[in-house]
């Protein structure tokens, strides 16, 4: 898994190692704004990068595909928009999009 934008904080907010059925990640960019994209990535393998470190665009950060997915190993993800108290929840195939674009 890439990131598709810098993010500025990132970890697992559950882990097999935790004694959670998997390994769920959140990565998070903050704009100047103070608004916030929250990325969320589940079912990972492992983290390529130590937690709470910045993650820039293009950069590999986890190997997907794998903890406690049942008959067909997967990932899945989820995308939300901070701003103040509000928390959008939006499609992640908005920024998978451009990742493989820019990966071309």
């Amino acid at each position: 898994l890439w990131a598709p934008l810098d993010i500025h904080d990132h970890y697992y907010f559950n882990s097999v190692a935790l004694g959670h059925n998997n390994n769920r990640w959140r990565g998070i960019h903050r704009w100047p704004d103070g608004s916030e994209w929250i990325l969320q990535a589940h079912h990972m393998t492992e983290l390529c990068l130590a937690e709470h470190t910045p993650i820039k665009k293009g950069e590999q950060f986890a190997v997907g595909a794998g903890v406690n997915s049942g008959g067909a190993e997967h990932s899945h993800f989820v995308f939300k928009g901070r701003e103040g108290e509000e928390t959008i929840l939006l499609d992640p195939w908005i920024l998978f999009r451009q990742m493989y674009r820019d990966r071309k």
